[in-house]
């Protein structure tokens, strides 16, 4: 029992010798290093460097050691260095970036994107918006663009947008009937065959017809150009290069605009020189 004691004792002893070895090791080994040749006497010498938030005023000496200001304003160093003077803050912020920390003395300033926006080849661009019959899947970060998925059956979406996902379609309530079917552009129309006027119908009809992806962007923005701007619609002053806002453009004038107007359509869009489009609509028109 005797030798089980002194054992354990010794053991303890040897355990907390190392420890203070150790910890001895540690506390000169923590401030880093460098070692340059002393110029009067030509002794190496090993000096200790400047912790971060510090530069270098003078280096060490045979008899004093290594001298260490302060970073001023505007100024950093990010890491234990033996610099001559701090870096300059050089980060600024720029066109739809925003500060995301702020210029210390151990560290550069950081930007980031606006919310909106998201980083690509040293810019920040706009996340890019799911037209219609599309919705978003993964909405932008500051680091990735929009991810859009095509509405799926029973699903839809009648606008343009970089966060609103595809909407499922409106069930008809009781007593309701479904007078016309949504798409992946529009939503289900319910009611009673007498809820749903001309006008109305037209624009199910025409929106549906200017949704579909066979009609090509150039065939829109002439649309919008020689139809709806010439009417002097508030929706249009400019005329979008996208098919997202140039179909919004037209589902606004087509929410506004007289039943009679839109039966004549298709004689204005022959007077337009708009003449293949002139022949599908006066088809829909004429199924209708």
């Amino acid at each position: 029992m005797i030798v089980s004691v002194f054992s354990l004792q010794v053991s303890l002893a040897v355990l907390v010798l190392l420890s203070a070895v150790l910890r001895g090791a540690t506390a000169e080994d923590s401030v880093p290093t460098y070692q340059r040749v002393d110029p009067v006497t030509g002794q190496t010498l090993t000096c200790e460097k400047c912790p971060p938030g510090y530069h270098m005023d003078a280096h060490c000496t045979v008899t004093s050691a290594t001298k260490c200001s302060p970073c001023r304003s505007g100024h950093y160093t990010e890491l234990w260095n033996y610099l001559p003077r701090c870096l300059y803050c050089s980060n600024f912020c720029s066109h739809n970036q925003e500060v995301e920390r702020e210029c210390s003395p151990i560290n550069n300033s950081v930007c980031r994107c606006k919310q909106g926006f998201y980083w690509v080849d040293d810019f920040c661009t706009r996340h890019s918006p799911c037209g219609p019959g599309h919705g978003v899947q993964t909405t932008g970060t500051s680091q990735s663009d929009t991810v859009c998925e095509k509405c799926p059956k029973g699903y839809f979406s009648s606008s343009s947008s970089a966060t609103d996902p595809c909407v499922k379609h409106h069930q008809c309530a009781n007593g309701e009937v479904l007078l016309l079917p949504g798409s992946a552009y529009e939503d289900n129309v319910c009611g009673s065959s007498e809820d749903i006027d001309e006008g109305q119908r037209l624009r199910v009809v025409l929106s549906a017809f200017f949704n579909s992806p066979r009609n090509r962007v150039r065939q829109l923005r002439r649309f919008v150009s020689r139809i709806i701007r010439k009417t002097g619609h508030e929706c249009c002053t400019t005329v979008p290069k996208e098919r997202g806002p140039l179909l919004d453009q037209i589902r606004a004038w087509l929410s506004q605009a007289p039943a009679e107007h839109l039966r004549q359509l298709p004689k204005k869009l022959r007077d337009s020189h708009l003449t293949s489009m002139a022949d599908k609509v006066d088809e829909i028109l004429r199924r209708d």
